[in-house]
């Protein structure tokens, strides 16, 4: 047999090559409704492709050519300087007078310097044993030596409860307090200690002793007990890391765990004073002389001076009233402006003077770095006009102030060129689309060509795969209904007529053609020409009809325009509302296309299992006949022996 491999263990027959070739039959059914798949996807993505510029036309060209404003559109001209001027569609045509006497600007301030020279800079630094009391600060420097002094906390509960009170002075060290403290505690099984600026309790009530074991010391724990604390003052609950009235747990050390304790949640820190520093955004107002407690009001906003409140940090502060607020500390100032333009966006800077002197705010108008708010002014048409912004919309203008200068004219008209741009590529994005829709659905029948099998792709290469891919995907949607439809559609709609009433009462029917759009030759199946557009080699030596409308009769044109377009755009959203075949925004059925997917999905795996079953029948058959060929060849070789050994 032609192909076969003698790979048999008896027999020499490619077993694998004869199950393929008995079984080909099941094989060719699971391919070919593997291909039926593959094509039904392609026409898929071939509709998702169509769809996406379905969508853009509707979305884009045809929204604009459909809508009135289109047609409504005004242009400026006129030589101005020192001012803009568009033109909506209710803009008054003729001409215009338009004077800029006054521009808005934003209040302004830069801050005088405050950096011209050095001070003294305060710091705070976790404290030490040697230090007085009377020294101790927290970290925003505050004196709280005194909540140290008198502090107290109970040891034990019931009668074996033991009080401890701190009985030291303010000119007491924190190692006079401590020593108070544990002399107190003995027997206690609690211990104080000192450390990083935190006081802290701790359970000693274990035994501690080292032993050496294989030549590595150990420590062991033995004994010890659990011991409670508590407190029911505010202040020495802060001292010693306590909470107010709630029993607090130390545990003994244990091989198992380590003995708790408390940390002081106040802390105790030293002042740090450091002389000849440079202002930077770090600096605290506190070390500018400023107190804490100090009112600064921005806006009306109350800002209160913190002890650790820094410039930086009073730019945010100050930001935070709604107006801009910079502290730049290479420049040793503060720069404060208004967000808006306008009087009504003017702001304010109250405080104290000296206050205001140290933040080199002290401004007044006049100084050098103050630029007050200003409103804008024009005058149009002889009449003047005042608000904060210097864009001013008047008259369906929008005047936009730049610079003061003297009385100027210009004239609003028909911006014909804009709209007759715009109507240009309603017409060039309608050719396009129907092009290639003409093409897709026009496409050659395709016979001899169908999706490739794996084995067919590995005799070809990319460029040979790609090629035949390309003819099948380019016939995919050939004769498809859908597009028939929307063409026609189009066509029909594109070609009505619409009725016009004259100023007269009398009314007449027009159409795109009226207009100089007109359909071409047969063969471009639909296409539209604009007669004399110059982009349109066959049609540019045509008479210019559209822009000839544009001018002379544009209220016709565009009620003509907006009519048909309207109607186009309706019979689009028709066209793709959510139906049980298809989803919404989507002119094709792709929800039956899923559904025929699946149902290809679960015929293959039908099919699939044939197959298996098929391949595991011929299997067997053939592991049967090796089984029977080698007994039949093993009682052979036994015949031979006995008639070679007489």
């Amino acid at each position: 047999m032609a192909g076969v491999r003698m790979t048999g263990l008896v027999s020499g027959l490619d077993t694998e090559s004869l199950v393929a070739q008995l079984s080909d039959a099941h094989k060719i059914k699971v391919n070919n409704v593997q291909k039926q798949k593959t094509k039904l996807e392609w026409k898929k993505e071939a509709w998702a492709s169509l769809n996406t510029k379905l969508m853009d036309f509707y979305k884009g060209s045809l929204s604009t050519f459909k809508s009135i404003s289109t047609y409504n559109a005004k242009a400026i001209t006129g030589d101005l300087s020192g001012v803009k001027i568009t033109a909506g569609a209710n803009a008054a045509i003729g001409t215009h007078k338009v004077q800029v006497t006054q521009t808005a600007s934003s209040q302004m301030w830069t801050g005088k310097k405050v950096n011209k020279s050095t001070y003294t800079a305060t710091s705070y630094e976790n404290a030490d044993t040697n230090m007085k009391l009377s020294d101790l600060k927290d970290s925003a420097g505050h004196d709280i030596g005194a909540s140290l002094s008198g502090a107290s906390f109970t040891v034990g509960t019931g009668e074996n409860a033991k009080e401890v009170i701190v009985s030291v002075g303010m000119d007491a060290t924190v190692q006079d307090a401590l020593d108070n403290i544990n002399s107190q505690l003995v027997g206690t099984g609690v211990e104080a200690t000192f450390k990083d600026g935190k006081l802290a309790l701790s359970n000693v009530t274990s035994t501690e002793t080292k032993e050496t074991v294989d030549g590595k010391e150990t420590t062991k724990y033995e004994g010890g007990e659990s011991v409670v604390i508590t407190t029911d003052d505010e202040l020495s609950a802060k001292v010693f890391g306590l909470k107010q009235n709630e029993e607090v747990t130390l545990k003994a050390k244990s091989e198992d765990e380590k003995a708790s304790g408390t940390a002081s949640t106040e802390g105790f820190y030293k002042k740090v004073e450091t002389t000849g520093s440079s202002v930077t955004g770090a600096t605290k107002l506190t070390d500018l002389g400023i107190a804490e407690g100090t009112v600064i009001k921005v806006n009306g906003k109350d800002i209160t001076v913190s002890a650790t409140m820094t410039m930086s940090g009073l730019a945010k502060e100050m930001a935070g009233t709604g107006i801009n607020a910079n502290y730049d500390e290479k420049q040793g100032r503060f720069y404060l402006s208004s967000k808006a333009s306008g009087v009504e966006n003017a702001f304010t800077v109250e405080a104290d003077d000296a206050t205001l002197a140290a933040l080199g705010l002290d401004l007044k108008e006049g100084d050098e770095g103050y630029i007050a708010a200003q409103d804008a002014k024009v005058i149009y048409n002889g009449v003047e006009y005042t608000q904060s912004s210097n864009s001013f919309a008047i008259n369906g203008l929008t005047i936009d102030a730049t610079e003061v200068g003297k009385e100027q004219s210009f004239n609003v008209n028909n911006d014909v060129d804009g709209v007759y741009d715009k109507i240009k590529e309603f017409v060039k994005s309608y050719n396009s689309l129907i092009e290639e829709m003409n093409t897709l659905y026009s496409a050659e029948r395709v016979k001899d060509y169908e999706p490739l099998t794996d084995e067919e792709k590995e005799a070809m290469s990319d460029d040979q795969i790609e090629k035949w891919e390309g003819i099948i995907k380019k016939s995919l949607l050939r004769k498809d209904d859908t597009i028939s439809s929307l063409l026609s559609t189009m066509r029909t709609v594109l070609n009505k007529q619409v009725s016009v009433t004259n100023a007269d009462g009398t009314t007449t029917n027009y159409a795109l053609a009226s207009f100089g759009i007109e359909t071409g030759i047969y063969s471009e199946k639909g296409k539209l020409h604009i007669l004399g557009n110059p982009d349109d080699a066959d049609y540019a030596d045509k008479a210019d009809k559209l822009k000839a409308a544009l001018a002379s009769n544009p209220d016709a044109l565009a009620k003509t325009f907006n009519e048909i377009g309207t109607e186009l755009y309706s019979r689009f959203q028709t066209a793709m509302k959510s139906t049980e075949m298809s989803s919404a925004l989507t002119f094709y059925n792709d929800k039956q296309i899923d559904d025929e997917l699946e149902e290809f999905d679960e015929r293959i795996g039908t099919l699939e299992d044939k197959l298996l079953k098929e391949e595991d029948k011929y299997y067997k058959q053939f592991a049967a006949m090796e089984a029977a060929m080698a007994k039949l060849q093993s009682q052979q070789s036994y015949v031979a022996q006995l008639f070679g050994g007489q």
